[in-house]
């Protein structure tokens, strides 16, 4: 019989151990999801079946000493009493509640309880850092692809002017677009500095002036672009459009490859001469215009 209730006994106290901590599980849950209904009613539980694990004598001894305060059955009896000298002295009951128990009992429970909080505490602090780090990450990775866009755009602006300054031909289509003196070409000169700056720098804050300064870029070269489509050389005196008309047959010469070498070389230098008492040539176009002249001149 002894070994059997000492089995029964372990068996009870390892399932109330295990009810125990599957009620601290709860409690934890519901801590995270701030439920807090659920954390009071959860933890209540807990506590009452930690009671009834570690001390199971506990709520009969409590309920006996309410029921001896209640229904006053503890009153002391004032008639006389006969004793037995040879009857064994009966052991006196311990007088007033089981402190000791009940303290061991409040001290598990406010450990475990200071270990869910401290938990819980950690595991917050962990999952806000956490979602920081993801949402710097997040910026970061817009920021970057919002830059990419912006480089792009600006790149594109840099090489379609580019392509216009490395063709002679089109510096003479579009006169006014090489020439400064022109209010649109001098805003998009200036377009094309503000934004090489505002490029520079990599800070997040000034992705901001970086995207204005690519709108104005792009909408001051399409506005200089048409403006010197529609133009052309008309808006030059007299003798400088005749030196403009003059340049283009004669780089009508120089690059039909059906002509005598040496009268098309002769061409190529007078265009460049009467070109540049117009406006500056930059040496890219020139050195272009070269390479693709020099082949069908050696060629002949």
């Amino acid at each position: 019989m002894a070994a059997t209730s000492t089995t029964a006994t372990w068996i009870l106290t390892l399932v109330g151990n295990i009810v125990c901590l599957c009620l601290a599980v709860q409690v934890f849950r519901f801590w995270l999801a701030k439920d807090w209904p659920r954390v009071c009613a959860t933890l209540v539980g807990t506590l009452t079946v930690a009671t009834l694990v570690f001390n199971p004598r506990l709520p009969m001894e409590l309920a006996g000493k309410l029921r001896a305060i209640f229904l006053g059955d503890l009153v002391d009896d004032s008639g006389p009493t006969a004793h037995d000298k040879t009857a064994p002295a009966a052991p006196t009951p311990a007088d007033g509640p089981p402190w000791g128990t009940i303290a061991t009992v409040l001290t598990v429970i406010g450990a475990v309880i200071a270990l869910l909080l401290a938990t819980g505490a950690a595991w917050a602090l962990l999952r806000r850092r956490r979602e920081r780090d993801r949402q710097q990450a997040r910026r970061n990775g817009e920021i970057a692809q919002r830059r990419a866009e912006l480089e792009q755009r600006h790149d594109a602006v840099r090489e379609a002017y580019g392509d216009f300054e490395m063709n002679l031909l089109d510096n003479l289509d579009r006169l006014a677009l090489a020439d400064v003196n022109v209010p649109q070409t001098a805003r998009l000169i200036d377009a094309l500095d503000a934004a090489r700056d505002a490029r520079i720098s990599t800070a997040p804050e000034a992705l901001d002036a970086y995207r204005k300064a690519v709108t104005a870029l792009e909408v001051t070269f399409k506005s200089a672009d048409h403006h010197a489509r529609t133009t052309g050389a008309r808006y030059l005196p007299r003798t400088e459009r005749r030196n403009i008309e003059q340049a283009q047959a004669s780089l009508a010469i120089a690059l039909d490859e059906r002509g005598y070498a040496p009268q098309r070389q002769i061409a190529l230098r007078r265009a460049l001469t009467l070109i540049e008492s117009v406006i500056p040539v930059p040496q890219q176009a020139i050195a272009a215009l070269e390479m693709a002249t020099r082949p069908a001149l050696t060629k002949n």
